[in-house]
């Protein structure tokens, strides 16, 4: 058994939504859901500004809250994948309230979660995931070895109770603002309103 996880180098990440577009073109996700997408922080006043970005999915969770919320036993953890039984999903929508940074959605016209799994099928084949295949970057990495793992990668936490598998690399910190506890990404972290969050 392989146990598959994702690095992410935020310092890499150029902020250009390749990989959400490459995500849901090859899972065809609803006009406003997303299984990936990309944080904005702007942060300083003119002329000292930056702005830092943040690919964000499921993180693969170890003793994931949301499979721990979940009571039809949709959600399991296989190959360092946690995933989504269709067959079980009645559409609760218990895992998305149990999710602290917002990777889980419900599909209205499926009625069932959907997240991201790594590509698990494209994995199998010996592919990279869309989004590491398309990210000009280089900032998305899926090993399988520990020793391929960087040293400054960490997890990015949002709760306490959070052990994501997946690691980021110098991902800001207050990113974490612009997250809410058991509600699903939003399209309005794209409104130019709410970048600046951070004024130093």
């Amino acid at each position: 058994m392989k146990n598959y996880q994702m690095i992410v180098d935020a310092q890499k990440c150029v902020g250009c939504h390749a990989c959400e577009v490459a995500c849901k073109q090859e899972f065809k996700a609803p006009l406003g859901y997303f299984r990936t997408m990309t944080m904005y922080l702007d942060s300083g006043t003119f002329p000292k500004v930056k702005r830092d970005f943040l690919p964000l999915m499921c993180r693969q969770c170890d003793d994931a809250l949301c499979l721990k919320a979940c009571t039809k036993g949709a959600i399991s953890k296989e190959n360092g994948i946690v995933k989504i039984d269709e067959s079980k999903c009645t559409g609760c929508k218990d895992c998305i309230k149990a999710c602290s940074i917002g990777a889980i959605y419900v599909n209205p016209f499926t009625n069932i979660a959907e997240k991201c799994n790594l590509c698990e099928h494209r994995l199998e084949e010996g592919l990279q995931t869309a989004c590491e295949a398309t990210c000009v970057a280089n900032a998305i990495t899926i090993v399988t070895d520990k020793k391929d793992i960087p040293k400054e990668a960490k997890p990015f936490k949002n709760h306490k109770d959070d052990k994501p598998g997946t690691l980021h690399i110098g991902a800001n910190e207050k990113m974490k603002n612009k997250l809410t506890f058991g509600r699903s990404f939003s399209p309005l972290n794209y409104e130019i309103e709410n970048w600046a969050v951070d004024h130093e």
